[in-house]
């Protein structure tokens, strides 16, 4: 799957192309690159829409659009699925394809795929016979609308009764969710309570929750005949050990006839969505098109030619994919979203992933509202970890995204030189933070006598590394971690300067000094990981990274450079770090099983892609950005680059086994997996090199 890119000035749209095999032995079942390579679209709202090549729904949160009733959150699987059937002379021909909890397929659409490609939308190409249908989705930018179009030509091939049908039929019936994205729909549990409302080629359904779905179709009629589907079977949730069966509700169906698709251009349209439809609003230019061509010209200033084009495009797509707008005290501002399909905006994954989406890109005016949607609340010093998904309180339960929030600060201004920002919002956000860490907050953070932050105790997970469940702590990093520390100190140096304050210098001095007294081992060559009560864990893992590819560093240059030489050697793969050295007693090498057994795994030996970006940034520093240490990291970012033409198409996957081949898992799109990686090929190719 190689992608293409189309020919214009700036390729602007990335073509990831699947040609799936054929031949008998798919009759029973799709072959596995149509139903587990997925695709993703995004509308800049925070919804979306996600499915397989081959049209299976496999998982809870597929469909054609999962709306974001309340931007970026309270999502809505509204238009769950087409089944498309294709009538010509005596034949008939279903070019959908559903799983079912017997194991049977059916329809069995994916026999007449010939090409499918996604790029700023997705199209499957299927001939039946005599007939050619070309099918495109797309989604409507900041818009909860969408449309599928469907163009209907001659094949070349024959038909039963002859060459050319005179007449072909195509009928559209919508299976409808309408829930929840994190939930299923099951009949047992009742009706469902929907309204249904047509008139000609118009259809309304609403919701006993408030929310209404609109589907309109440019031609035909629409055919009244409610009717249920049971028994669904999503296997992906299966994978998960999760609920896995759904059914689907139909209210009918659309249908229009074309007459001689020889002589005439014959298409139909589908619109639909949680707005009333416009059809005048799917004319023109997508409007996503110059907004990313402005953000590819501006990253192509800083690397040149050093990647592809199609490349470029898609990476800096992938990293659009996850800026959306939030509301804050009823003025707009901006957040990042963690991940697709499940997760919301999370403030450790928004602040460490600012510098990749939205400063490497130029999004300036983007990053201050993100940073002062986040600003507005800090809450006794502590930036949320999460918003919640349904409009509760945010969750403040993280000590790194406070320390991660003053490095993104730092950052921005230092790029921008955006003094009043800085002045008006962001040094007072700062030195909350910095005062309440050195005072004491929530859930035990609090300086210690050494300068040294310490948070939390055996109950708690407030570092990235967090896995818990059923009352376990998987990963316990409670005291004093080495990211933690070393992100203290850039803070403290870092605001010292920007606020020329000779307090938190000497603090910083301090600082360095515990660090290396508290954390280096020269037994182990390399940082200790965390200290707490219970003594020291020596593990090798990547968080000590961090301390090295900072822009200020509390260790030695000898110091920092055997840290990066063991990393490389004991934790480097091809789709990022592992998180614990594979001679680990504890290391697990397979991310899969009941989600107990993923969160087990989660820190303890899978890789994460993300990390690869602190990497990359303390390999070049610990090696002065020498010719050899950008050879080596271009060659440890380029399988990453690969990496978006494969499985979810056009983005990267949050987490990978740590045993090879490093089979990809978690969340489909992560933002802090394509934020870094953007990241790192700036830092790499940058002509400040």
């Amino acid at each position: 799957m190689t992608p293409m890119a189309k020919k214009t000035d700036t390729v602007v749209e990335a073509i990831y192309p699947v040609d799936p095999p054929t031949g008998p032995e798919w009759a029973a079942a799709p072959p596995p690159v149509a139903i587990d390579t997925e695709w993703l679209l995004t509308n800049g709202l925070g919804s979306f829409a996600m499915g397989t090549v081959a049209g299976v729904n496999t998982r809870r949160y597929h469909s054609l659009l999962d709306a974001a009733t309340r931007p970026p959150v309270g999502r809505i699987n509204t238009l769950t699925s087409l089944n498309e059937m294709v009538r010509y002379d005596t034949e008939c021909f279903e070019l959908a394809a559903h799983e079912f909890t017997d194991g049977a397929f059916h329809p069995k659409g994916w026999q007449h795929i010939e090409h499918f490609e996604k790029g700023l939308g997705c199209r499957w190409v299927y001939v039946t016979g005599a007939v050619r249908i070309t099918k495109t989705l797309r989604l409507l930018w900041r818009r909860n609308l969408g449309v599928v179009s469907y163009r209907v030509e001659p094949a070349g091939g024959a038909s039963r009764y002859g060459v050319n049908p005179e007449k072909v039929t195509l009928s559209l019936r919508p299976l409808i969710g309408m829930r929840d994205y994190h939930h299923l729909r099951r009949a047992m549990w009742g009706d469902p309570g929907f309204t249904a409302k047509h008139n000609d080629a118009n259809l309304t359904i609403a919701s006993p929750d408030g929310t209404t779905l609109y589907l309109h179709a440019d031609a035909g009629a629409f055919v009244e005949g409610n009717d249920w589907w049971y028994n669904f079977k999503r296997r992906a949730e299966s994978r998960r050990q999760q609920d896995d069966v759904e059914d689907l509700f139909s209210p009918g169906w659309f249908e229009h006839t074309f007459n001689d698709i020889t002589r005439q251009v014959s298409t139909l349209n589908l619109y639909f969505g949680t707005e009333p439809i416009n059809v005048d609003d799917f004319k023109g230019e997508d409007a996503r098109v110059p907004h990313l061509r402005k953000m590819i010209t501006h990253v192509k200033k800083q690397i040149g030619d050093a990647v592809k084009p199609n490349t470029l495009a898609g990476l800096v797509t992938a990293a659009d994919d996850f800026v959306v707008e939030r509301e804050v005290d009823g003025e707009p501002m901006m957040t990042i979203l963690a991940g697709y399909p499940w997760f919301a905006d999370w403030g450790r994954d928004t602040m460490i992933s600012l510098p990749g989406l939205l400063l490497s890109t130029g999004r300036y005016d983007e990053a201050k509202r993100t940073l002062t949607a986040y600003a507005r609340h800090i809450r006794n010093g502590r930036v949320p970890n999460r918003f919640d998904d349904y409009g509760g309180e945010p969750h403040y339960n993280t000590v790194d995204a406070s320390l991660w929030f003053i490095h993104a600060a730092l950052e921005y201004v230092e790029l921008t030189g955006d003094k009043k920002a800085w002045n008006h919002t962001l040094a007072k956000a700062c030195s909350a933070i910095l005062g309440a860490y050195e005072r004491g907050t929530d859930d035990e953070i609090a300086m210690d006598a050494d300068g040294l932050i310490s948070a939390g105790n055996d109950h708690t997970q407030l570092t990235w590394m967090d896995a818990k469940r059923d009352g376990v702590v998987f990963t316990p990093r409670h005291g004093k971690a080495v990211e933690i520390n070393a992100l203290w100190y850039r803070a403290l140096v870092g605001c010292a300067e920007r606020l020329g304050d000779p307090l938190l210098d000497k603090l910083a001095k301090k600082v360095k000094r515990s660090f290396n007294k508290t954390f280096w081992s020269d037994d182990l060559g390399f940082c200790i990981d965390h200290v707490n009560a219970h003594g020291e864990d020596h593990s090798l893992r990547p968080n000590q990274v961090i301390a090295v590819s900072l822009p200020v560093s509390p260790l030695s240059a000898k110091r920092q450079k055997a840290i990066m030489d063991l990393v490389r050697e004991k934790l480097l793969t091809p789709r990022g770090l592992r998180t614990l050295a594979i001679d680990d007693w504890n290391y697990h090498g397979h991310y899969d099983g009941s989600m107990f057994d993923r969160d087990s795994a989660y820190h303890r030996g899978t890789v994460w892609a993300w990390p690869i970006g602190p990497y990359v940034e303390g390999y070049l520093r610990a090696n002065k950005f020498s010719k050899d240490a950008i050879q080596h990291t271009r060659s440890a970012i380029k399988p990453l680059l690969d990496a978006l033409a494969v499985d979810s198409l056009g983005q990267l996957h949050e987490v990978f086994d740590g045993n090879a081949p490093h089979r990809s898992e978690g969340c489909i799109a992560q933002a802090w997996s394509v934020a870094e990686v953007l990241r790192a090929v700036v830092l790499i190719e940058s002509k400040k090199n």
